[in-house]
């Protein structure tokens, strides 16, 4: 796969409903990773048919960029 690396590495995202389901399924909070799948996500690249994050702790994530077509991240108000 082919990603594309982000100019600004400070771009906020933030998951939708589809997308906060999916997280919770496949990252587990309690084991290792903690996170606020309601707050938001520094986005460090994108690829065809996924997304890399960061969590505020700087902790790295990966997830896809929709499931069954419905688009799992949203760009953050920019105030």
């Amino acid at each position: 796969m082919t990603r594309i690396r982000l100019g600004l590495e400070s771009t906020k995202i933030l998951l939708t409903d589809i997308g906060k389901n999916w997280f919770v399924e496949a990252y587990p909070k309690g084991a290792v990773h903690e996170y606020d799948e309601g707050g938001s996500f520094d986005l460090k690249s994108m690829g065809v048919s996924f997304v890399e994050v960061t969590c505020p702790l700087g902790i790295p994530y990966r997830h896809p960029t929709d499931i069954d077509g419905e688009i799992t991240f949203k760009m953050a108000d920019r105030g």
